[in-house]
């Protein structure tokens, strides 16, 4: 009787003994992937820190990136108003002042506002599927007027074909508009004897620039077009029909026409 016993104690003592192992082993390895949690832990709040830290900066940069044409445009606003107050000592007719940033204009004349309204300019930098690229911002600074005209025609640049990624025309590839007919009438035939695919060949366009046109010169000018108050021209100043026609009358050749 007392040999069954024993073995059975001891069996039971080496169980026992091989539990005891195994918890503490289980217990040490808790531990470890205790300790491995708490790192990742650490780990993650660190780079959830850099990536706070980066955010903040990028947000800086983006702030200061964002605040530097209303920086510019303040600035030029500034010379600008200095330069006004130098041509009004020195100058008594009328003259034109652009604002590209609120996209208005207005007339003055010794100081006085005579005339104000919105006007469209430039876009700045556009680029086609092609990967071609131009500015096509309105130039700022003082400009003079160069010439002017009624009844212009607009004739199309090459960059009106490219901009929609269009080979632009060869000589005699261009679609001419009977020259017999009257500028009213060459008018009529573009917008309703043409259609849509004729007129893109077009160079040279009746009444798209209105019935008067101020030339500031580079390109440069003041005519008629629409999306005013927005920046959406090549570099031109577009105007209502009733404000250019006023502008026109009033600036003589040689008028200062101030754009910042």
């Amino acid at each position: 009787m007392k040999i069954p016993v024993i073995v059975l104690i001891s069996v039971l003592t080496v169980a026992l003994a091989v539990s005891l192992t195994t918890v503490y082993r289980m217990d040490e390895k808790v531990s470890r992937m205790r300790d491995m949690a708490s790192e990742c832990s650490r780990m993650v709040e660190h780079v959830s820190l850099q990536r706070d830290t980066l955010a903040i900066i990028n947000s800086a940069f983006a702030a200061r990136e964002d605040s530097l044409p209303s920086l510019r445009h303040t600035m030029d606003s500034l010379q600008i108003r200095l330069d006004e107050a130098e041509l009004v000592r020195n100058y008594l007719g009328y003259y034109l002042i652009i604002d590209t940033g609120q996209n208005r204009f207005h007339l003055r004349r010794g100081g006085l506002l005579v005339r104000s309204g919105y006007c469209g300019t430039g876009k700045g930098w556009t680029a086609n599927d092609s990967g071609l690229v131009w500015n096509f911002s309105t130039p700022r600074g003082i400009r003079y007027v160069v010439k002017k005209g009624e009844n212009p025609y607009w004739y199309k640049p090459d960059w009106y074909w490219l901009e929609q990624d269009l080979r632009p025309p060869r000589p005699g590839q261009d679609i001419l508009i009977p020259d017999s007919l009257s500028w009213e009438e060459q008018i009529v035939y573009y917008n309703d004897s043409l259609t849509s695919s004729e007129r893109v060949w077009v160079r040279a366009v009746p009444g798209a620039l209105g019935n008067f046109k101020v030339d500031l010169g580079g390109g440069i000018l003041l005519h008629y077009g629409v999306g005013r108050g927005r920046n959406v021209s090549h570099g031109c100043i577009r105007l209502g029909n009733s404000d250019l026609e006023a502008i026109y009358r009033a600036l003589p050749v040689g008028a200062p026409v101030l754009i910042y």
